[in-house]
């Protein structure tokens, strides 16, 4: 869902256009056209979009734009990664993973309040959250398989971004040495170092996944893979039924692939089966999936079911954050049931009892149907979009 746009549109489009001309020794006469904010823009990190008129040595240019603003008053993650992010994005634009080209990053908070990237606008269509896009919207218009289609392009995204060699790349800035050797051991310490910030405590059923998780940690140190983090449709902006880019790197790490691929699945079941919805015909299940990516990325997957967990685990955790948030924003009108945590947190209980036979009794993993309907209307009526809605 978007962040709420504080900003007086007229205001900064008169900062933007003093920024853009301190640019001046590589471009000249520079006109904006109005700022608008997508209505599929992430909560945590506010979208601008604008279109632009400049000269280039002579040459008159156009160009559609998208400014992207580093999280401040709404962050959903509790380190500052935004260096690591720029950097990022600038080494996997010359690698040919479809993402979005940084053209100028500002790293002062002078003009916006915050550092900001200017990148190519991608135009396109992206799937969903809210509502989920196996309720309606452009993905469920579809035949089931162009569906198909819309899957596997992510799917195949995701491989190639696993095909990646991290060390070729020079990406060791992702690493976290200070919670171990590189593998899920390090993703799982890195995580819980910051268990007070996302206000998860309390949970028994997280409680009792990450006892699980910690007693049957994986022995998987190795060469690692690029993790892009928050992988999953939602975060794609597609032309047509094939990706044209992937977005939203903030989760971005150094990691067994298997976390990537569990999380392209879980966020999948969360918002199909774990919101009460029935999942879109057409799409690849599960076995299919996994063998498509085997086949993209040539290795076997290995140690899924603990990566699932891992995947629900952490969402549960991330939705505490979120929930508070959207609470604390105002977003929600006041008395808002809004259900993304217990949906969470029952699919959490559900995903353990599947792998480890643990079942746990917690009162935020009763069944909750009713909140579903009288929560997502709401946001939607407050702009929701692409991110955490249904959720």
């Amino acid at each position: 869902m978007p962040v709420p746009l504080q900003r007086d549109p007229d205001l900064t489009r008169a900062v933007l256009t003093h920024w853009f001309g301190t640019r001046s020794a590589e471009i000249d006469a520079v006109e904006l056209g109005p700022v608008t904010v997508p209505k599929e823009a992430g909560f945590s990190g506010e979208i601008l979009l604008l279109d632009v008129e400049w000269t280039v040595a002579g040459v008159r240019r156009s160009e559609p734009l998208a400014i992207r603003v580093a999280p401040t008053g709404h962050r959903v993650f509790p380190e500052d990664s935004w260096a690591d992010q720029v950097r990022l994005l600038r080494v996997l634009g010359d690698t040919g993973l479809p993402v979005p080209k940084v053209l100028w990053d500002e790293p002062s908070a002078e003009f916006l309040g915050a550092p900001f990237l200017v990148m190519e606008r991608v135009d396109g269509q992206v799937p969903a959250d809210l509502p989920s896009y196996h309720r309606q919207g452009w993905l469920a218009g579809l035949e089931p398989a162009a569906r198909a289609e819309v899957w596997n392009g992510g799917v195949d995204a995701l491989a190639s971004v696993h095909r990646l060699d991290p060390r070729a790349l020079g990406l060791e800035f992702l690493d976290r040495p200070e919670f171990g050797a590189r593998g899920t051991g390090q993703l799982l310490r890195h995580f819980t170092h910051h268990l007070d910030f996302y206000g998860a405590g309390g949970n028994a059923t997280a409680e009792a996944a990450l006892d699980w998780l910690r007693g049957n940690l994986l022995d998987d140190a190795g060469p690692p893979a690029l993790l892009w983090g928050d992988a999953r449709i939602g975060n794609i902006i597609y032309s047509g039924t094939r990706p044209a880019a992937l977005l939203d790197w903030e989760m971005a790490a150094l990691g067994p692939p298997e976390a990537d691929l569990a999380w392209y699945l879980h966020m999948d079941r969360h918002l199909s089966e774990g919101i009460g919805a029935a999942r879109l015909a057409g799409l690849p299940d599960r076995a299919t999936t996994v063998a498509r990516w085997e086949s993209g990325t040539g290795r076997r997957a290995r140690d899924l079911p603990y990566h699932e967990v891992f995947a629900a685990y952490r969402f549960c955790v991330v939705t505490a954050r979120v929930a508070r948030l959207l609470d604390e924003s105002g977003i929600l009108p006041p008395g808002t049931d809004f259900p993304l945590h217990r949906n969470a947190t029952a699919l959490l209980a559900k995903v353990l009892r599947e792998v480890s036979g643990t079942s746990v009794a917690d009162d935020a993993s009763r069944e909750h149907g009713p909140a579903l309907q009288s929560a997502w209307p709401a946001l939607a009526r407050n702009g929701g979009g692409a991110e955490h809605g249904d959720r």
